[in-house]
């Protein structure tokens, strides 16, 4: 075999997290609130003493790499997210930027921090003008070779479980999740905004657009693979929290409600103060999931307007988690229990991101604190 990777963890332990997990998405509990967190390969680069753009050097390094992330994840760090059996899932990964790549934005690959884009588009009349991308452009075609190769890999690897095989799975290409809107603002930057106001018949020719290329994008990827939706099911909103209600509306709820109506799922993710636009998410985008929201949003506003009517995924502090002790963030572990938990269909985790240097005790804290909660009594959905 090519890769071999033995992973020090115990099967009664996945069952017990796949039974929670499958609990939670019918707003219920087996014992515990199940817990999870937003931990991506920027946070494990330092601990391997590695640079983080070692990962892109190339499809094998990106497919080791990913397998020595989830060995110390599942070994270190205790939650029911990762390993619900003896099946680990890798993919393609290009943090933010996948889409945003494709449809012509300039990328920076820095050597320790995460990938990020910068705008191209200076003006209304280039807004206009600017080309949509095919399927297969950018970086989307780099994420379709590499699942090939990365599917060729893992036919060549062996995996077990403290002497119990497994396997690795390959996720097939797809888009990444990021909204029409989030995608504007990464072509446009804030200058956006004003063009809303300004322009805003040539902001929906441009939303819709997108909103074309990014369908036809998929399309493409199930007909390649067809296990997977890609970032449909969830997509991410994080540019509208800045808005009001009613350009949320207009600029935003349209053009996701597209992705989301050729999709199975209807979950969003805001990772700043989102309070204001939970009414437009549950009336006029009928969200499914809350998933690893912010924590600029109290858990108890959470639970009164989400709660029962949207499975929930948060919501510590990161910056408490990183710099906050061991007791600090148990106690916020516990108000956010207190708050949401009897609502059903709680994962409690970050909101949102692990910031790289977390220590992991403060990652167990949540653990224990949903553990020393116990079993939560579940109150009537929508109450």
């Amino acid at each position: 075999m090519r890769f071999e990777l033995n992973i020090d963890y115990p099967v009664e332990k996945m069952e017990r997290s796949r039974k929670r997990m499958e609990a939670r998405g019918t707003y219920q509990y087996v014992d515990r609130v199940p817990v999870g967190f937003c931990l991506v390969p920027r946070y494990f680069a330092p601990v391997f003493g590695i640079p983080y753009n070692a990962i892109f050097k190339d499809v094998k390094e990106h497919y080791y790499w990913q397998l020595q992330f989830l060995k110390y994840r599942i070994e270190n760090i205790p939650e029911d997210t990762v390993c619900t059996g003896t099946t680990l899932w890798v993919g393609p990964y290009f943090d933010n930027v996948l889409d945003s790549a494709a449809f012509g934005a300039e990328i920076v690959w820095p050597e320790n921090e995460t990938l990020h884009s910068r705008p191209v588009i200076a003006s209304v009349e280039q807004m206009e003008r600017h080309e949509m991308p095919k399927p297969g452009t950018g970086l989307w075609g780099r994420a379709i070779e590499w699942s090939r190769q990365m599917r060729e890999f893992a036919r060549d690897t062996r995996l077990t479980f403290n002497g119990v095989e497994g396997r690795v799975n390959v996720g097939g290409p797809g888009i990444s999740g990021l909204s029409p809107h989030m995608i504007a603002i990464d072509l446009v930057g804030v200058e956006f905004y004003c063009w809303q106001s300004e322009y805003p018949e040539a902001c929906h020719r441009f939303l819709g657009r997108i909103t074309d290329a990014l369908i036809e994008a998929q399309r493409h990827f199930l007909k390649l693979d067809n296990r997977t939706w890609g970032g449909i099911g969830g997509v991410a909103e994080d540019t509208a929290t800045v808005m009001s209600p009613e350009m949320f509306k207009e600029f935003c709820v349209p053009y996701t409600n597209r992705l989301f109506d050729a999709s199975p799922a209807r979950g969003v993710h805001m990772c700043g103060p989102s309070t204001h636009l939970h009414r437009a998410l549950v009336e006029d985008l009928r969200i499914t999931s809350f998933d690893i929201f912010g924590y600029m949003v109290d858990p108890k506003v959470a639970a009164r307007n989400l709660g029962g009517k949207a499975l929930l995924w948060g919501n510590i502090n990161p910056m408490l988690m990183l710099n906050g002790t061991k007791a600090e963030v148990k106690q916020a572990a516990r108000e956010a229990l207190e708050a949401m938990a009897p609502c059903g269909g709680l994962l409690l985790g970050d909101g949102a991101n692990v910031c790289p240097g977390t220590p992991v005790e403060n990652l167990a804290a949540l653990t224990e604190a949903a553990e020393e909660y116990g079993l939560p009594k579940v109150r009537n959905r929508g109450k």
